[in-house]
């Protein structure tokens, strides 16, 4: 069976060293002057797509939201031996995850049948791993979080690995489905991305890469889609709040305690 597969990766802020960030004259830090990377456990999810390749029949295309920065993930995917790339037109830093998995369903209804797509367990940027659940009920197919390892694929379905609390599960899903993937530690992990290759930033470095627009995805605007809205940070006002004993074994007590904390009294 021939697999396709696509891989949603990003291009993210480089927090690793924070102290050296550029800082303007309030102290805080200019986000537009930080370096950036690949988001690494994205990177992870492509090694996953690859090793797929490298076994079977398998066409893995990769996807991204806006324009490149610091780092043009599609391209660096291109090196490392993906198929297919597409751009969304749109700028991720102004929309949240509800509104990304709106735009990267629309893009991967487009690209056909699609039995298999992988996507880094991410929290940098406020995301706080949600785009995985939020893209694959987005598209209403199954998905899978924490995956550590791949047990292999099939025809019908993948068995995948993941993390739970205290030990692992090994779970099978049926296509199309969506894994999560989790971040790789381990240099010797199944999951550590390979290096470019020499002779593909060669044979890739000029080749076009192809982009849509919002509005060819069904969402003339995709800050529509969004459901977090920040709102102003308002002065609030310090509170003592004394210590009561309280008897534990009565309940009137302990609700007339709760009462007192949900008025703020």
């Amino acid at each position: 069976m021939a697999y396709n597969i696509v891989v949603v990766v990003r291009e993210v802020w480089d927090t690793r060293d924070l102290l050296a960030a550029p800082l303007d004259e309030s102290g805080k830090i200019k986000a537009d002057a930080l370096d950036t990377r690949f988001e690494p456990e994205d990177l992870n999810a492509l090694e996953m797509a690859l090793r797929i390749k490298d076994e079977n029949d398998a066409t893995v295309t990769a996807l991204s939201i806006g324009a490149p920065g610091g780092v043009d993930v599609l391209r660096e995917s291109m090196y490392r031996g993906v198929d297919n790339v597409l751009r969304i037109e749109a700028d991720p830093r102004g929309s949240d995850t509800q509104a990304q998995a709106a735009l990267l369903a629309g893009a991967i209804k487009g690209l056909g049948d699609v039995q298999l797509i992988l996507v880094g367990t991410t929290i940098p940027d406020g995301q706080n791993a949600a785009l995985g659940p939020q893209l694959a009920e987005a598209l209403g197919i199954d998905s899978l979080n924490w995956v550590d390892g791949l047990e292999g694929v099939a025809e019908g379905a993948v068995t995948a690995k993941r993390a739970i609390e205290m030990g692992y599960e090994t779970v099978e899903l049926p296509f199309p489905a969506l894994l999560s993937v989790g971040v790789a530690l381990l240099e010797d992990d199944p999951r550590s991305p390979r290096n470019a290759k020499a002779m593909l930033k060669l044979k890739k470095k000029k080749e076009p890469i192809e982009s849509k627009a919002a509005a060819d995805l069904g969402l003339a605007d995709p800050a529509a889609a969004a459901t977090t809205r920040l709102a102003a940070f308002e002065a609030v006002a310090q509170r003592v709040v004394e210590s009561k004993e309280v008897d534990t074994e009565d309940e009137g007590a302990l609700q007339s305690m709760l009462n007192e904390v949900l008025k703020g009294e």
